[in-house]
């Protein structure tokens, strides 16, 4: 199955893919960054954002996009 990079917010370990939905919930909070990050999703697939991201993602969130883009581009090969 290909991927393609989607942007998304992360909140310490769960990741949101609109930043105003993220921003609501860290206002509830201790106030901590709200990161923008590039994830490697599966084409054709719908996901459960309500899942930690680090255990439902694994190793396909990355800082950049430019990054996120070779990664997803090799595999897609």
């Amino acid at each position: 199955m290909k991927k393609y990079v989607q942007k998304m917010w992360m909140i310490h370990d769960t990741l949101f893919l609109n930043e105003k939905d993220a921003l609501k919930i860290e206002e509830n909070e201790v106030r901590e960054t709200v990161k923008a990050v590039y994830v490697g999703v599966d084409e054709g697939m719908d996901y459960d954002l309500t899942q930690v991201s680090s255990d439902f993602f694994g190793s396909w969130i990355f800082k950049t996009e430019q990054e996120a883009l070779e990664e997803v581009n090799e595999f897609n090969q």
